[in-house]
């Protein structure tokens, strides 16, 4: 019965789908038949009434077409061999066509945005047809949630803005825009997701071996950018900076605290298992994103976590496991991207590489603690830093009044730890 309900609901969507598609062809046409009347006076050959039908009878077949190789493709890859629950993968093919549509409209629109409505309401039927035949001690179920419902948010990192700031047209990219609280609920979806790929298996051995690594990988950066907002709950939503204070408040929190040490054991969980198995090495390589999104997870994590302890536990950094699993991080994501012939990092476009390059790199606070203060060898240079002359190095690379505090703090614990030595 699932079989044969997934296939129709399949080819519904792909009629509605296409019904929509050549109706704005159409339309489109129509438009620019009236632009050239009004321009020429005269009716363009290209838009006769028997070309235009002509040319839509061929888009039908063409897509429909398509579609029975999309179809049959996803057949392939779901439903032959020996993979379990096929009854819910079967609901899946529908849920991927609609994906295709779904990410077309996310490169108009946001996240949230009510032509995403129709799409949710879809698949919030597909996903419970699909949950029916996964067992809820089975991972699979949040391999799915991610891509139906978590990888708009993760692709774009979105978040809900207030409505006050929407009205003045700040975005959620302006650190000092108000997130609703609806950013928590994100946030929670996709920490319980990493949790639960993280302590639960999966019967299909391709999710356990592959995809849970790198689902994991590509929801990281959205818990550890926003992070900052848990902390709102503690204080308010109408200054809702990247600030010290709030990242203090998570520190000191114990749920949150505990979420955040989870969260960096889940990372490692992902490095330990990209460093041993080749196979996923090799899928990690295939999708250079998703690689950088682990990279990107990681060095904020542990840069996050060892600036907290530094600050409030008066932990030297040189001697934190948490500050040496960022250079660690740091140093392997620079090797990758720059040092390694051929790497995929490379296949990135350039204003991808430009901007995750950003992302990664521009930590001059914590590069400079490392390389200045622990003394722990590079290979690589940051850009900025070629720019400064070799003896002013040192100096330059402290910019803001909150690094040079920072290190003033570190300098200051390193002393006493000098004077404890000696005793």
């Amino acid at each position: 019965m699932a079989y044969i309900e997934s296939f129709f609901l399949f080819w519904l969507l792909v009629i509605g789908g296409g019904i929509i598609l050549v109706s704005f062809i159409w339309l489109t046409m129509m438009f620019i038949k009236g632009i050239i009347r009004l321009k020429q006076k005269k009716e363009s050959a290209f838009f006769e009434t028997g070309k235009t039908k002509k040319i839509l009878k061929t888009f039908t077949v063409v897509y429909l077409i398509s579609m029975v190789f999309f179809y049959g493709d996803r057949v392939n890859d779901y439903l032959i061999g020996d993979r379990p629950y096929k009854e819910a993968k079967s609901y899946a093919i529908a849920g991927d066509y609609l994906l295709l549509w779904k990410t077309a409209v996310l490169s108009v629109v946001y996240p949230n945005h009510a032509l995403y409505k129709p799409f949710d309401a879809v698949y919030t039927y597909i996903l419970k047809k699909m949950y029916e035949y996964i067992p809820k001690s089975d991972a699979e179920r949040e391999i799915w949630n991610y891509k139906f419902n978590l990888m708009a948010y993760a692709r774009t990192m979105y978040a809900p803005v207030s409505d006050e700031d929407l009205k003045k047209g700040i975005e959620f990219t302006n650190p000092s825009a108000s997130m609703k609280p609806d950013i928590l609920s994100i946030m929670n979806s996709i920490y319980n997701s990493m949790d639960v790929l993280y302590k639960e298996t999966i019967k299909d051995q391709e999710f356990e071996r592959i995809d849970k690594y790198l689902v994991t990988s590509a929801m990281a950066p959205y818990f550890i950018m926003y992070l900052p907002y848990m902390a709102q709950l503690e204080t308010d939503w109408q200054h809702s900076g990247y600030n010290i204070q709030k990242r203090n408040i998570i520190y000191k929190t114990p749920e949150y605290r505990a979420k955040l040490l989870n969260y960096l054991a889940i990372l490692d969980n992902v490095h330990e298992a990209l460093s041993k198995d080749k196979v996923l090495a090799k899928a990690f390589e295939a999708q250079p994103r998703l690689k950088v999104a682990y990279y990107w997870g990681a060095t904020f994590g542990y840069e996050n976590l060892y600036g907290m302890e530094e600050r409030l536990d008066n932990v030297y950094p040189c001697h934190n496991p948490s500050f040496l699993k960022f250079v660690e991080n740091y140093k392997e994501y620079v090797h990758w991207a720059y040092m390694t012939p051929g790497g995929s990092f490379k296949h990135l476009s350039k204003r991808e590489q430009k901007k995750y390059s950003f992302l990664i790199e521009a930590k001059n606070n914590s590069y400079h603690i490392a390389k200045y203060i622990c003394k722990i060898p590079f290979q690589y240079m940051t850009r900025e830093e070629q720019s400064i002359p070799e003896k002013y190095r040192e100096f330059n690379m402290i910019r803001s009044a909150e690094e040079q505090f920072n290190i003033k703090h570190i300098r200051e614990i390193e002393q006493n730890l000098t004077k404890v030595n000696k005793h």
